[in-house]
């Protein structure tokens, strides 16, 4: 318990000093918090003093460490839920748009994925499962991170944004597709694939929507109601977060990340002012400051990048990162236009979509784990998913500052000066 205490000190601690110092830098928060997990990680603090590394952050402690983190996932996006705003949807053909920003985000960036797969394996990965290893590429291409676009969103303060809300709807759209894939190819990959299985989870995965949305939210709805013109009470706001862990442990045994069920939840139970009230003053401030940095930080405390030894990571590594980049952003940005997207909301959509951060680092730790990717592979692809996520803030800022911009001048031309 002293070791486990420490650890959560020093990582809270490592988070806040490296997301002050991103924030300051320009980024957003996560990358500075998976930064601070990199820096702990054996990647630095392992390299300085291996002794100190295992004695602080040794394999009995960690795995309370992992479920701290897996809490702050889940708690987030029901908070991101609750703040969502999904009305701009409703008037861009319901969902049409987001599914097609989806799925080109996806089969353009896997087929180049895949396209690299073929090419790379006899060099980098001759030992590997050739099928695994070609669709596990294309995948790792694919991923969006729901979980870090949230914490963007939330810190540039574009809750409110048509076309961040289209991008948080079409991530959660590629998520569900990547987890479905990621457990089709792990089945290939240990030979233990069953279609039937596949149509099960989903059967059952369709199940469970239905039966939120026909049962639980009426009944919610109802409860909540009486509750309108009064304070929430603890007693509620208890039963409220023992329903999100309840629709997150349902949606992880179904086969899919306990995250979407917490976003259920949270689609469940919006529209309620004084739920929204009494989560910010009674939660949200906790879960910003202790569970996220556990949990953004314990994913860089997980990756080791001593493999970059070889001459060919490098040319690897552009190579992955180049696809990745003009796959994802690229077909997020043509199904946006395709969808009728002003070309201003569809290159914000394109770069959020490119944001891969954590999901990514948890699917190729799947892939590790399961022997589909070889470690300097998998450091390049760490590498890559860190870079992209990095790119993002600068972008949308420098687009932000772009838009004030070009409305102060209008506002001048009009008559009308800025006060300064």
């Amino acid at each position: 318990m002293q070791i486990w205490l420490l650890q959560l000190g020093v990582i809270i601690l490592a988070a806040l000093i490296c997301g002050a110092l991103a924030e300051r830098l320009g980024q957003s928060k996560v990358v500075g918090e998976i930064a601070a997990g990199l820096l702990l990680g054996p990647s630095l603090l392992g390299a300085i003093d291996i002794d100190l590394y295992h004695s602080l952050f040794s394999s009995v402690t960690m795995p309370a460490m992992s479920q701290l983190g897996e809490l702050g996932l889940v708690l987030l996006m029901f908070q991101l839920g609750l703040h969502l705003d999904l009305k701009s949807l409703q008037g861009r053909a319901r969902m049409t748009a987001p599914l097609t920003v989806s799925l080109l985000g996806m089969i353009i960036p896997f087929a180049l994925g895949c396209a690299i797969g073929v090419v790379s394996r006899p060099i980098v990965a001759p030992q590997v499962a050739p099928l695994g290893y070609i669709l596990f590429c294309g995948l790792a291409l694919s991923i969006s991170a729901v979980p870090v676009m949230a914490r963007i969103v939330m810190d540039l303060r574009m809750s409110d944004s048509p076309a961040a809300a289209l991008a948080l709807a079409s991530a959660t759209f590629t998520d569900l597709l990547g987890w479905l894939m990621l457990a089709v190819i792990a089945a290939l990959a240990a030979g233990t694939f069953s279609f039937g299985q596949t149509l099960r989870d989903l059967g059952l995965l369709c199940a469970f929507v239905a039966a939120s949305v026909l049962i639980a939210r009426p009944l919610w709805q109802r409860l909540l109601n009486r509750r309108k013109e009064m304070a929430m009470s603890p007693a509620i706001l208890a039963c409220v977060i023992c329903y999100v862990l309840l629709s997150s442990w349902i949606t992880a045994t179904i086969g899919f990340h306990s995250a979407f069920g917490a976003l259920m939840a949270a689609l469940v139970l919006r529209g309620h002012p004084a739920l929204v009230q009494a989560w910010r003053q009674r939660v949200e401030s906790f879960v910003e400051l202790v569970l996220m940095p556990v949990f953004f930080a314990y994913a860089g405390i997980r990756v080791s990048l001593g493999s970059i030894q070889s001459a060919d990571f490098w040319p690897w590594f552009c190579l992955f990162l180049a696809a990745a980049i003009f796959g994802k952003f690229g077909g997020s940005y043509l199904g946006a236009r395709l969808s009728g997207i002003p070309h201003r909301d569809a290159r914000v959509i394109g770069a959020l979509m490119n944001t891969r951060g954590l999901m990514e680092l948890i699917v190729l730790t799947i892939g590790l784990q399961l022997g589909i990717l070889p470690v300097p592979v998998y450091s390049m692809l760490v590498l890559m998913a860190l870079v992209t996520t990095a790119m993002t803030v600068p972008l949308l800022r420098r687009w932000q500052r772009q838009e004030s911009t070009i409305t102060n001048n209008r506002k001048m031309d009009d008559g009308n000066p800025v006060p300064t």
